[in-house]
């Protein structure tokens, strides 16, 4: 079993400049958990293409073994610090955790 994560936010900037900054900061901050978070098997941080007006901003795709290994992710102290940092530049969230 693998455990699929996938999170979207919208960005509270609406300027280009500061959303591209926010987006930089946020994908920092989410890649940095690699090799740090031991539980992830694959963490991808991707910006929207297409549809500004109708699509969110930014998505983390992530993989781990299982339940468990996300709740150690959602849990660890690197991965607190970087939702904090997250939250600061978002203005909506969601979210869907399935298995494949």
């Amino acid at each position: 079993m693998t455990v699929k994560h996938i999170v979207i936010w919208n960005l509270k900037a609406t300027d280009a400049g500061e959303k591209a900054e926010a987006s930089a900061r946020i994908e920092s901050a989410l890649t940095a958990l690699v090799g740090r978070v031991p539980s992830i098997r694959s963490l991808t941080v991707a910006l929207n293409g297409a549809y500004p007006d109708k699509n969110a901003d930014i998505a983390v795709v992530a993989d781990f073994d299982d339940y468990e290994g996300l709740d150690e992710y959602q849990n660890h102290p690197d991965h607190l610090e970087a939702a904090g940092i997250i939250r600061s530049f978002v203005s909506g969230r969601s979210s869907i955790d399935y298995t494949y």
